[in-house]
């Protein structure tokens, strides 16, 4: 009982961050339910929902696989490494950011670098929770730019280096989807200011807020439009 009251108290803390990995093992669990060993095979991987250039370029109809993927995974390491990132890590940045516009970020993010993904590699396949994950990281590094406060500038650089390090193991790493963590990372630092902290929100113009969501939105937009007519 006293455990289930400290998950429930933790799940009010952090409905956002726990609401995510819930899922997100939901849909891991649900993969070897329906296909067994063979559940990372890429196949069963497209059924579930990972991005697969050829299918959205012959089926633009489909823009719910630039979604989807941030459910899916490849294997177990992949799976694990997210899901715990997404928990240790999830819960510090939502109690900046709060829940909704935690959410928010993870989960625009997850959808930009998805596309700058597409983008690049128009014949991907890809999946995970790593582009969501660049993004909050990225939104973290974008707030001490935005607010010149010395604290967030602290936790930013921190942040900034985390996002630098992985990105260079990534270069060592064929299989990873480089252009997916760049996309969200790119997704987080313009999502920062329309979706800032509320004590932070003072500290950033509404002009700055309404650019970076705009050069989101066009940029992501026009990103789709090429890949699928070009």
């Amino acid at each position: 009982m006293k455990h289930m009251n400290n998950f429930k108290k933790e799940f009010s803390r952090y409905p956002a961050t726990y609401s995510l990995a819930i899922i997100t093992l939901g849909v891991w669990l649900s993969q070897f339910l329906a296909n067994g060993v063979q559940a990372t095979e890429p196949m069963n991987l497209f059924h579930f929902g990972a991005l697969f250039g050829p299918d959205l370029i012959e089926h633009p109809t489909h823009l719910w696989r630039l979604v989807t993927p941030i459910f899916v995974h490849i294997g177990w390491e992949h799976f694990l490494l997210n899901f715990f990132s997404l928990i240790f890590i999830g819960r510090q940045i939502e109690d900046v950011f709060g829940s909704r516009r935690f959410l928010a970020i993870y989960l625009l993010s997850g959808i930009f670098g998805n596309i700058l993904a597409f983008f690049a590699q128009p014949y991907i396949l890809l999946a995970g929770a790593s582009t969501s994950l660049f993004g909050i990281f990225g939104a973290m590094a974008m707030l001490g730019y935005l607010t010149k406060n010395p604290s967030f500038q602290a936790v930013g650089k921190q942040f900034a280096i985390l996002i630098l390090a992985n990105l260079v193991i990534n270069l060592f790493q064929p299989a990873v989807g480089i252009f997916g963590h760049i996309g969200g990372a790119l997704g987080g630092v313009l999502l920062a200011a329309p979706f800032a902290p509320k004590i932070l929100q003072s500290k950033i113009s509404e002009i700055q807020k309404a650019t970076f969501f705009i050069i989101y939105l066009v940029s992501a937009m026009l990103m789709i439009v090429l890949t699928i007519m070009g």
